[in-house]
C-alpha cells in the first residue's frame, strides 16, 4: 500500500499522475492514470465547494500476485458519489469524470469517512482471467484514516 498527500490544489492533478505512473503494472498503467486524474480534480472541485484545506489522500494498492490495483482517493464532501450519468454534452469541458471510472475500471463505489467526507475507490483487473479474492474495502486501509 502506498499513499500521497497532496493539497486540495489544480496543479496536484499532475503530481499525482507522475507519483502514480511508475507504480502501476503496465497492462492496467494507462487507465489508472486517467482514473487518478479524474478523482483528484474531483476531490479538488469538492474541497473548494467544502472550503476544505486539508490534504487529498490518495492510496494505490497493487497486489503482490500481481491480479489487480485499488485506488481510493479522499474528498471533504459529505456528498455520496451522483450517478453516472448516460452522456456528457460534447460542449462542457467537464462531466466526463464519472463515465470515465464507470467505463475503465473493474469495479468502483464509495464510502463515508468517520471523519467526515468520502473516499472515492476503484478496482482495476491486471487479466480478465483471475479472480480477486478480498473486497475493495478490506484493502483500502488509509483512505479511511482521521488524521
Amino acid at each position: 500500500m502506498t499513499c500521497l498527500y497532496v493539497p486540495p490544489l489544480p496543479e496536484s492533478v499532475g503530481a499525482v499522475r507522475r507519483w502514480a505512473a511508475p507504480l502501476l503494472p503496465a497492462d492496467v498503467r494507462d487507465p489508472v492514470v486517467l482514473v487518478v486524474s479524474e478523482l483528484v480534480t474531483n476531490a479538488v472541485a469538492a474541497d473548494a465547494a467544502a472550503g476544505a484545506t486539508e490534504d487529498i489522500e490518495v492510496e494505490l494498492v497493487v497486489d503482490p500476485a500481481g491480479r489487480h490495483v485499488a485506488l481510493a482517493v479522499t474528498d471533504a464532501s459529505n456528498e455520496p458519489l451522483p450517478r453516472t450519468p448516460a452522456t456528457a454534452p460534447a460542449d462542457q469541458d467537464n462531466g466526463r469524470g464519472l463515465l470515465l471510472l464507470d467505463a475503465l475500471a473493474d469495479d468502483h463505489g464509495w464510502n463515508p469517512r468517520a471523519c467526515g467526507g468520502k473516499c472515492v475507490w476503484a478496482l482495476f483487473r491486471c487479466t480478465s482471467t483471475q479472480q480477486c479474492t478480498t473486497s475493495p474495502s478490506e484493502r483500502l486501509e488509509c483512505a479511511h484514516a482521521c488524521a
